[in-house]
């Protein structure tokens, strides 16, 4: 039976477990946009040691979201989302493992589904949110609260969104690698 599930970031590893293939979540918290160039410089960072910014660290516990976000820059040098679908996260494969690892990172969101992923070692979901609905996900973000590496450009830097009961997200690979994709 589909369940509801309202989290709040940060999230445990316990919670996650709790979480199944075809349920609904809606999350509330900080989460972070990341496409390939997100994850290709943290792992770039990590191999070479540089520490990760310290807005990173509110993805302990957290969200990333494959997106690539429209952006405008407010009168007050701010910034508000625009429109904020998903983009397909199969791209980011090679590389989800490790940066979920690193960041402790519980949570990841996009469309399309993902393979080669340690769902169970990391404990982590993989949430699908609808293409074609991204103008709705500003409704969603009270608040961009920062942003780094915007020198990879607006899509491709990584946005900490405080975001207010985003959703609903279905849980499409649950933290014990049953997916919705396989059926």
């Amino acid at each position: 039976m589909t369940q509801i599930h309202n989290l709040n970031l940060p999230v445990s590893p316990q919670q996650i477990k709790e979480v199944k293939t075809g349920d609904l979540v809606y999350i509330s918290g900080i989460i972070c946009t990341g496409r390939d160039h997100f994850h290709k410089r943290l792992l770039e960072y990590h191999k070479h040691g540089k520490d990760f910014p310290a807005s990173f660290s509110d993805l302990k516990g957290g969200a990333i979201y494959h997106m690539g976000p429209i952006v405008k820059e407010n009168e007050n040098g701010g910034y508000s989302i625009i429109s904020g679908g998903p983009t397909t996260s199969a791209r980011m494969n090679p590389f989800q493992t490790d940066v979920c690892r690193l960041l402790s990172c519980n949570i990841v969101i996009g469309k399309g589904g993902m393979t080669d992923v340690e769902w169970s070692k990391i404990p982590a979901i993989y949430l699908q949110y609808p293409g074609g609905a991204g103008a709705l996900v500003s409704k969603f973000i009270t608040k961009v609260k920062s942003v780094e590496w915007l020198d990879l450009g607006s899509p491709e830097a990584a946005w900490f969104l405080e975001v207010s009961k985003f959703g609903p997200l279905v849980v499409t690979i649950d933290s014990n690698e049953n997916s919705l994709y396989d059926r």
